[in-house]
């Protein structure tokens, strides 16, 4: 065979395009790893493999290559030759990598644009699987002789040469460069078209398959097509729910299941993200945004750490981001509070029941309550909203309320906070569009804001033993009009005395603003 054709790469141990080492360049590019290298020591890797392959024969095969050829001797000796001492290395060998493999995908492989995944960690590098897969070449004329041992050798070689390919991509998934998602869309496909090889494999066809198309959409989106990305994630998720659905039931193949399931929600929120974004004046602004927000190093405090570590968050923040865009084109209705103000920031409206004991001796008496917080949607980027969540909402229990000794003598006190504007601002809010006004995205998940107004009634029913408070609830969503002021905002006359100490340290240059 011509050796341009089986040309190696030097770095992984891939077969080059034959299409890139045509002609005499000095340089050549491995499609499937991404580096360069000159054309020599590509040649040179090729001979120094081959020598490899040619040493392992010879030491596995009675009589060395010659034996290994289809007309070295009889068809009776050579699959004897087979069984006897090439079979028991290869299963060896191949049982290591078929374990590795299975452990490989039960990982996620897809990473969305301006992020970086780390934890894909494969146990070999690909270059020793490429060589195994040569070795599986080198003896194949020996196990042809036997149907059953043939099929069972281009099976191994075929999950073996996905492997390896599985590898690369787990490399490019850990750095954020341009063209990445070039390689891994190429490395998918080849993958998928070897898996199709092995008996049992479809759902892993359909996934790789499923990603490739993942990729390609993602490479159209940055390059700014958006219009042609949608196509692409929409087949991806088609591809993806086959594969996890058939999966489920494969026994090869069910340790993929959870990381499909998190490849389909990567897949619903770019197939999402595409369509909110074709549709702005602006979409290299958007574009902007969805990087922003991939790549906010957020603080590490305490039990914030982990929640805001986790990854899964993004696509609810990046759902806020189409909702956000969407409303500022006048496609979608967000709630609005009332009042004027040049830009919309969100709030989370929480409502908070409790009750406490009121009156003395004879006139004591039960008192429930309903109140309402509104909690900085932005928070988490504030590490002094985090250490002290009372920064962070509309203090209602902090302003020292109360009326008066002789109503809690008497038994009838009907509060002990005041969170009486922050109800009528949040009830103010009504569905509604921007009205040209610029809307700030949402940075925290609804879990995270209970977990926030959590910490808050707990560290108010310390402060105050006659609270009892039950769990709050959040309903969701309120965009308050503010007032821009250099790079900070104003807030409205509407949170009467309950100003967020969040809001006077905002700095609208760390924030996502549509």
């Amino acid at each position: 065979m011509d050796n341009m054709v089986t040309l190696r790469c030097k770095y992984c141990g891939a077969p080059l395009d034959p299409e890139s080492i045509r002609g005499d360049a000095s340089f050549v590019t491995c499609q499937s790893c991404g580096t360069s290298q000159q054309r020599i020591d590509a040649e040179a890797y090729l001979e120094q493999l081959m020598g490899q392959v040619r040493s392992w024969i010879n030491k596995t095969v009675p009589g060395g290559i010659a034996t290994a050829q289809p007309t070295g001797v009889d068809g009776v000796a050579r699959y004897n030759i087979y069984m006897t001492n090439v079979k028991p290395r290869i299963d060896l060998e191949f049982n290591e990598y078929k374990f590795a493999l299975s452990s490989l995908l039960s990982h996620s492989m897809m990473v969305t644009p301006f992020m970086v995944k780390t934890d894909v960690n494969p146990q070999h590098p690909a270059s020793q699987i490429f060589e195994f897969g040569e070795k599986l070449n080198g003896v194949e004329p020996l196990a042809a002789v036997d149907e059953n041992s043939g099929r069972s050798l281009r099976e191994a070689k075929s999950l073996s040469d996905a492997y390896a390919l599985l590898i690369n991509n787990s490399k490019i998934l850990k750095e954020d460069k341009p063209g990445r998602y070039i390689l891994m869309s190429n490395n998918f496909k080849e993958a998928a078209a070897d898996f199709s090889k092995a008996e049992g494999y479809q759902p892993a066809v359909d996934r790789f398959e499923g990603l490739a198309e993942l990729c390609q959409g993602c490479e159209t989106l940055l390059n700014g097509d958006i219009a042609s990305s949608y196509p692409h994630f929409q087949n991806g998720k088609g591809l993806l729910q086959k594969a996890r659905q058939s999966a489920l039931t494969n026994m090869k193949v069910a340790i993929m299941g959870p990381a499909v399931l998190e490849e389909l929600k990567q897949a619903e929120s770019l197939e999402t993200l595409s369509r909110r974004v074709d549709t702005t004046e602006n979409p290299l602004e958007v574009l902007d945004a969805v990087r922003r927000i991939n790549t906010y190093s957020y603080p590490k405090v305490g039990v914030w750490a982990g929640m805001l570590g986790n990854r899964d968050r993004l696509g609810e923040i990046l759902g806020y981001l189409s909702e956000c865009v969407k409303a500022k084109n006048g496609g979608a209705d967000i709630r609005v509070a009332s009042g004027s103000g040049d830009i919309l920031v969100p709030f989370w409206d929480v409502e908070l029941r409790y009750s406490f004991q009121s009156g003395a001796l004879w006139k004591k008496r039960g008192v429930e309550v309903d109140e309402r917080l509104l909690v900085s949607a932005d928070f988490v980027i504030d590490q002094a909203c985090l250490t002290s969540p009372r920064t962070a909402v509309t203090d209602v229990f902090g302003a020292g309320y109360n009326e008066g000794i002789g109503a809690s003598l008497a038994g009838t006190e009907k509060s002990i906070s005041r969170g009486q504007e922050v109800r009528a601002l949040a009830d103010s809010a009504s569905p509604g569009s921007a009205s040209g006004r610029r809307i700030v995205v949402p940075l925290s998940t609804r879990r995270e804001a209970e977990r926030l107004a959590e910490m808050y009634i707990s560290q108010a029913a310390q402060s105050n033993g006659k609270i009892k408070l039950s769990n709050p609830e959040v309903s969701g969503i309120v965009y308050v009009p503010c007032q821009i002021s250099g790079s900070g905002i104003i807030a409205p006359k509407g949170f009467g005395a309950l100003v967020p100490d969040r809001i006077g340290r905002t700095d609208l240059g760390q924030l996502i603003i549509v």
